[in-house]
């Protein structure tokens, strides 16, 4: 009797039971790894004669790891931009893995996020610290909240008017907001059904008080794209709303806003290294950070993880996947094959 095919799903949250269930239902093994931080090894050791896989986690997977996982034929990055969060996905290419992805399916969840973090700077609650006193039932020590500001009126400027951008900015406007957008290709559909306004970069960031990105994560030689000169730009006082890759922004630059322009900025993610740590030091009233949980809702996870679930079962099963983003994967797999 033949094998059946394996399918890897990591992590806990993001690859829900339904998919996971439509994966065995469609007649292939699961293996699961119920970890949202796998390790290099130790996805190394999971990929191990697996056909398929669900980036369900948090980890990266490099080059090494599609080289090694010789009988690898999918895989799907449960979201949009695999580029930033794949750093082995040219090799997974070159290798003649099919790499599939599930645009859009995450952009309302994303949108309702970005719009909450905007509120969250405006409205500045996470420094309003309620302590206990020592004895129970004593009385509680309170800090008086900080003065916020209305959005309603201001202007929003939108760094990459996709579906998560064009969705923030219908809800901006509904906030009674102006709109802005820049982006490398101009929308004119989107300006025709919004009435949101295109102009370059620079001007957008001179003229908004509230920023916000939805561009795919720097290459790994691209610079960030909001460095020095940019930030300096920026209006007295704006609020940055990051909901795209955190590279996107020069951690030691934003400090140097934050310190210098009144900045205020919120993070949908974690950096590394001492300027994401200077960044946090400064307080959540000023640089706000949170772990990458933007796409994170029921909603988005369920569409998203059947998507990207049917997307590894159609291409194990020879039948493909309009999802696949590499579709002459087969004819490099053969080329690949016959090279080793």
């Amino acid at each position: 009797m033949k094998e059946q095919p394996i399918v890897l799903v990591t992590g806990t949250a993001v690859v829900p039971s339904q998919a996971r269930r439509l994966i065995t239902d469609r007649g292939f093994a699961l293996r699961e790894v119920a970890d949202d931080h796998v390790g290099t090894d130790d996805l190394h050791a999971a990929l191990e004669g697996v056909s398929g896989y669900l980036i369900g986690g948090y980890e990266e997977p490099e080059p090494a790891h599609f080289e090694r996982a010789v009988a690898l034929e999918v895989v799907a990055f449960v979201g949009t931009d695999f580029r930033s969060y794949v750093p082995g996905w040219r090799t997974a290419y070159d290798w003649g893995v099919a790499l599939a992805n599930t645009p859009g399916e995450n952009a309302a969840s994303v949108a309702e996020f970005t719009v909450l973090l905007a509120l969250t700077l405006a409205r500045p609650f996470t420094d309003v610290i309620v302590r206990p006193s020592q004895s129970p039932g004593g009385p509680i020590s309170r800090v008086s909240p900080p003065e916020g500001r209305e959005l309603g009126g201001r202007t929003l400027g939108i760094v990459g008017a996709g579906r998560i951008g064009a969705r923030v900015a219908t809800i901006a406007q509904a906030l009674g907001m102006r709109v802005l957008y820049t982006c490398p290709r101009r929308n004119l559909a989107l300006e025709s059904a919004t009435g949101i306004a295109y102009t370059d970069l620079d001007s957008l960031l001179s003229q908004s008080d509230v920023i916000s990105l939805h561009r795919p994560g720097p290459t790994a030689d691209e610079p960030p794209m909001l460095g020095r000169r940019e930030l300096a730009i920026c209006k007295d006082g704006a609020l940055l709303v990051n909901t795209g890759h955190h590279d996107l922004v020069d951690p030691v630059a934003l400090a140097w806003a934050i310190e210098h322009s009144n900045l205020r900025a919120a993070v949908d993610g974690f950096g590394s290294g001492d300027a994401w740590a200077a960044l946090a030091a400064l307080g959540p009233e000023r640089f706000l950070s949170v772990p990458q949980m933007g796409f994170l809702t029921r909603d988005a996870g369920l569409r998203a993880g059947l998507r990207a679930a049917r997307a590894v079962c159609d291409v194990l099963s020879g039948t493909g996947s309009p999802d696949v983003t590499n579709p002459d994967f087969r004819e490099r797999r053969k080329i690949a094959r016959g090279r080793g």
